[in-house]
């Protein structure tokens, strides 16, 4: 588990999310209110999915990266609300199927509304190799 999540608010611009995954090596975030309530998950992949929709990667006048530099789209219009949580003491083979199970690849590991960490299917694969 990594105890230092990066997250990411809902009103975080889509250009901020994608150097934030850049900059600190992240394939996703949480998406946590002000009052730090978790309101969903983001990834690159929610991302590059939006920004191919939107901005072909041929044609068009502009790049796609310039494009992207005057998008103000937020992350809440791209984010999942589906958000896989588990207790700090749940089982490890119990969060690997619940992975495969949903096909993703971050749980947030939490105690009632607090984060406490998140998990992810590198972080099990490095378990299951060790």
């Amino acid at each position: 588990m990594t105890a230092q999540v990066i997250t990411v608010t809902p009103a975080t611009t889509l250009a901020e999310f994608a150097r934030i995954c850049t900059e600190d090596d992240i394939s996703g975030a949480p998406v946590m209110q002000i009052g730090g309530d978790v309101v969903g998950m983001v990834t690159k992949t929610d991302l590059i999915e939006r920004l191919i929709e939107d901005h072909p990667l041929y044609g068009g006048g502009e790049t796609p990266t310039q494009a992207f530099a005057h998008d103000h789209r937020q992350v809440d219009e791209i984010m999942s609300e589906a958000v896989h949580r588990v207790s700090p003491d749940a089982p490890l083979a119990d969060l690997a199927a619940m992975m495969a199970e949903n096909k993703i690849h971050r749980v947030l590991v939490m105690e009632e509304s607090k984060l406490l960490g998140i998990v992810t299917s590198l972080d099990v694969l490095a378990q299951f190799a060790s």
